[in-house]
């Protein structure tokens, strides 16, 4: 009852190409899969080497894993081209959303990518899915599980290499993408990592995430709010089928305050991260009847799928090319500009193209964000759009797919940065940079005098430390920012006071403090009024949990700075985000802190002028 209403109040052919001949055979050698079309409907083919009509249709097949119903919907290209055949494109839809069934994409508003009717119309197959536990496919929610998601998402491949004839090859090779966001950008890097084949030639994930140990759970501090969200969404959205290990884990991590270590690496084993070798060296699976961990009390008995939780994995000894057009929001805080920067350091190593471009949504539009919505207003620009300056998301995706998978086109048309990164600054501004600085001009983190800086705990009113004005000129603050600071009482003997933490919720003499971090702008036509009220940039808090020396990245940020505004540090002792698992410890009501911050301070750089086309976004999906 308590997930359903959190959900309710929160949620919203002929000859082809070289070496194609002997797809149907490698298609075979993995396991035959039933033709599996609904109403008798039969896939067009190039057999009778006439070009046809598209059709659209469901799919369910059965799970190699356990047998589950997996469904997709299949947009065949609107004209079958038996000469040059037909590139395959994946899309995915958000945490508790379901496959598209319409070309116009109005049938869910939990999607991400062009419209489908655009890239059928375009001459690309497109296939829809239902991942695992949502919409019409069976079995539990995973989240992404290498050895359930993973494997039924190399089935539906296979099934279109056996079932489609008029698919398109490169050496032998099926050319297929992938769109989608959040957990449709999820799918698209698990099938990039356990593919044995390595079919993904082109993705563009948008939203996503790289570590969920970090998005859930940044310095142990629990994202309470998105715990809440996902437990809420997962469960109502999918009629009850997400795993209780992960229902568990986040509701037990918002009523402690602590994420439960057993789930730690098994959240990590889901991440791209641990793929790219950032992740757990030895993974242990979790029985299903849950013997190594103990279920939240309010938490169901609803079954897990069969097995484990996650099965042991290693990371990747060598990594597939792909080219990949990353889309994050600046103002994310579930999946931040920190995530997609080591997705874009992962698939680089690759060797293929990699991009990188931010736009000012995201998760962030689930959840409230009076900056967003004041930027909108000011600048008239609703419905929030999906441009980092010039470039349009959905006209690059297009133009990305046109060049990677077919050869023809040119994606830097559409994507003028060309190989810099994209970072915008407000919905009609951005910057190209040629890479992401992390760190940069250092500030101290202190008072007037040096003094270290106080901060009551649980206050949502931020304390403000002055780091520097503008005086001239604009200068762009663009990058991650690194900061390196000391926090504790201010007195060493009185830090070496500390007991061991207390469970699950009072933890009197802990120590166990939890700060939140994040930079501020006062502008030149508010700093003269009282009270002075500076914006949070891009909505973006780092949590500093404990006492001692942090040595840490903070959420990375885009702004440009005109004269006359003034840069501060804003410490806050509690966050919406985090609005549930903030400082427990009773007997500690004020911290201090002192050290340094490095700021990517770039200069004043150009900005890429909007596009004519509005890009408009759909609610996203999680």
């Amino acid at each position: 009852m308590l997930t359903t209403s959190l959900a309710a109040l929160l949620t919203a052919c002929g000859t082809s190409e070289t070496g194609s001949s002997g797809s149907s055979t490698q298609a075979r050698q993995r396991g035959d899969l039933p033709l599996g079309t609904a109403q008798g409907v039969k896939p067009a083919s190039c057999s009778n080497a006439k070009n046809v009509a598209g059709q659209v249709y469901r799919v369910e097949i059965p799970s190699r894993v356990d047998g589950e119903s997996i469904v997709f919907q299949v947009f065949e290209p609107d004209t079958l081209n038996c000469v040059e055949k037909h590139a395959l494109i994946l899309e995915g839809h958000g945490y508790s959303g379901s496959r598209q069934t319409d070309k116009s994409g109005g049938q869910s508003p939990l999607s991400f990518g062009a419209p489908i009717g655009d890239l059928t119309k375009a001459g690309y197959a497109v296939i829809s899915i239902d991942q695992r536990g949502h919409g019409e496919s069976g079995g539990t929610v995973r989240v992404m599980d290498p050895a359930f998601e993973g494997q039924d998402l190399v089935a539906i491949v296979d099934w279109a290499e056996q079932h489609l004839d008029f698919l398109k090859y490169r050496d032998g090779n099926l050319l297929l993408g992938g769109i989608g966001g959040s957990y449709g950008g999820g799918y698209q890097m698990l099938l990039w990592e356990t593919d044995p084949s390595q079919r993904m030639d082109a993705i563009v994930p948008e939203i996503t995430w790289n570590d969920l140990p970090y998005s859930l759970n940044p310095g142990n501090v629990v994202k309470s709010y998105w715990a809440l969200f996902l437990a809420g969404a997962g469960d109502a959205l999918t009629q009850g089928r997400q795993d209780p290990f992960i229902r568990a884990t986040l509701l037990d991590g918002v009523a402690t305050g602590v994420f439960p270590a057993d789930a730690l690496p098994q959240f990590a084993a889901h991440s791209p991260a641990y793929f790219c070798g950032q992740g757990y060296s030895d993974m242990k699976g979790v029985t299903a009847d849950g013997s190594s961990y103990v279920l939240a009390p309010l938490a169901t008995n609803i079954p897990l799928t069969s097995g484990v939780f996650s099965i042991s994995r290693s990371p990747l000894k060598r990594f597939q090319k792909v080219d990949a057009l990353i889309f994050q929001g600046m103002r994310d805080h579930l999946f931040n500009f920190n995530e997609a920067y080591h997705n874009y350091q992962c698939l680089q190593r690759g060797g293929g193209d990699v991009r990188l471009l931010s736009y000012e949504t995201g998760h962030g539009a689930l959840s409230p964000d009076v900056g967003l919505v004041s930027q909108a207003v000011q600048i008239q620009a609703l419905p929030l759009s999906r441009n980092c300056g010039s470039v349009d998301a959905t006209a690059a995706t297009l133009a990305w797919f046109n060049e990677k998978l077919l050869g023809k086109g040119n994606a830097d048309s559409a994507i003028p940065s060309g190989k810099n990164v994209c970072l915008s600054l407000t919905q009609k501004d951005a910057v190209a940079v040629p890479q992401v600085t992390v760190g940069g001009t250092e500030f101290p983190v202190a008072l007037p005098g040096g003094l270290p800086v106080p901060v009551t705990l649980a206050q949502l009113v931020p304390t403000i430390v002055p780091l520097t004005g503008v005086a001239e000129g604009t200068n762009v603050l663009a990058g991650i920012p690194r900061l390196k600071v000391k926090v504790g009482r201010g007195v060493e003997a009185l830090d070496a006071l500390c007991q061991k933490a207390q469970e699950p919720l009072l933890r009197l003499g802990s120590c166990d403090s939890t700060v939140f971090v994040g930079l501020g702008i006062i502008t030149a036509s508010a700093s003269g009024k009282i009270p002075v009220v500076p914006e949070l940039i891009d909505n973006q808090v780092m949590p500093l949990r404990g006492f001692g020396d942090f040595d840490v990245d903070m959420v990375g940020v885009a702004e440009r700075i005109h004269a006359g505004d003034q840069l501060v540090l804003l410490v806050y002792g509690n966050s919406p985000t985090f609005i549930a698992t903030s400082s427990r410890d009773l007997s500690t009501a004020i911290v201090t802190l002192s050290g340094t911050v490095k700021l990517p301070l770039l200069g004043d750089l150009p900005s890429l002028s909007p596009s004519a086309s509005g890009g408009g976004l759909p609610i996203p999906g999680l």
